[in-house]
Order: C-alpha cells, then sequence, then structure tokens
C-alpha cells in the first residue's frame, strides 16, 4: 500500500501501472473460473480506466494519499486471493512478488539507498526515485509514466512462460532487481552531472 503512495504524483503512473496488474490478475481469475474475484477485478478496471480518463495526459483530478492507499488496498487484497486460489493450480507465490516487483522494490531499495548509501535518515521524503530521476531526463509527467510502466509490462511477459517454475522465478526476480539498480544509477549519475 505504501509503494502506491510512493508512485502516485506522477499522471497516470500508478494508474496505469494497477491497471497492467490487475488486467494479469482478471487474466488468472478468468482461467481458473474464480469468478468472485474476476467480478471484483473488472469493476476496479472499470474504476482505473474512468480515473484515468480524467488523470492523464492531463490531470484535472488527483488521488491524494486517501486514493493511493485505497489502490494499494484493493490491489493487495486481489493479489492474496487470487494467490490462495490459484496455490494448488502450481502458480507460486513468487509469481505475486514479481507481479508486484516495482511498487514494492521502490519502497524497499529507497528505504535502503537513504540508511545506507546515502546515510540519512530513511522516513524523510527526497527526489531521487527512480520515475523521478526518469522524469528529469524526459522533461514529461506523462512520458516518464508510459516509459516506465512499458518497462514493466515488459519485465512482466516472460512471466507468461515461468510461471510454474519456482527456480527460475526466483533468478528471474534477481535479474529484475540488477536491472532496476543499473538503471536507476545511469539515471542518477545522469542526474548529478
Amino acid at each position: 500500500m505504501n509503494g502506491c503512495n510512493f508512485i502516485d504524483g506522477f499522471n497516470g503512473l500508478l494508474t496505469i501501472h494497477s491497471i497492467i496488474i490487475t488486467f494479469a490478475l482478471a487474466i488468472i481469475n478468468f482461467y481458473f473460473a474464480n469468478i468472485d474475484l474476476l467480478i471484483i477485478c473488472y469493476l476496479f478496471l472499470i474504476f482505473l480506466i474512468i480515473y484515468l480518463f480524467f488523470n492523464f495526459p492531463n490531470a484535472q483530478i488527483f488521488l491524494g494519499n486517501s486514493g493511493s492507499y485505497m489502490i494499494g488496498f484493493i490491489l493487495s487484497f486481489l493479489v492474496l486471493k487470487t494467490s490462495e486460489h490459484t496455490q494448488y493450480h502450481k502458480i507460486y507465490p513468487f509469481f505475486y512478488s514479481i507481479l508486484l516487483f516495482y511498487i514494492f522494490f521502490e519502497v524497499f531499495f529507497s528505504f535502503f539507498r537513504k540508511l545506507f548509501y546515502e546515510k540519512k535518515n530513511p522516513l524523510y521524503p527526497d527526489k531521487k526515485h527512480l520515475h523521478m530521476l526518469l522524469y528529469y531526463k524526459l522533461k514529461s509527467n506523462p512520458k516518464t509514466s508510459l516509459v516506465i510502466n512499458f518497462l514493466y509490462f515488459l519485465a512482466l511477459t516472460p512471466l507468461i512462460v515461468l510461471k510454474n517454475f519456482p527456480g527460475l522465478l526466483k533468478g528471474y526476480f534477481i535479474l529484475l532487481v540488477i536491472s532496476y539498480l543499473i538503471f536507476y544509477f545511469r539515471l542518477l549519475k545522469n542526474y548529478q552531472s
């Protein structure tokens, strides 16, 4: 939930990200005939698409803290319930960790980056999140959201093949961490120079 609040603030970033996650969950629930969860996914997708119409590319309305936490809560609920219903069908929990990778890792990495790399209090905000560094490079709020979500979507495509292989999922998760760190520190280097 906190990760959703972290990436909220750029037009469409959280909303498009949530649409991708919810769509993936809808496909899984459709495949395994979890009708109740499928209906919730569809209703949530409708809400997100309507909201996106008013928030992207030019924002007329904003989520705010309560809206981003609400989206985080619904995503958490959908992921936990989908995971619970699919555990007997060999979709391993690491699949869902990768599905939530950007939201989770942005919080995790920011905390430890501030604590160990910058020697600062990790509880204070800063302007060195991945999406902010990319924004400094692109100089466009909508482009930043589209680039991050496009890269995220590309990162999720191997899950179609890897969903049944726990060892490969763990290896892929490590690959995502390494890719994130390389991308982040290249952007940081450009930002500082």
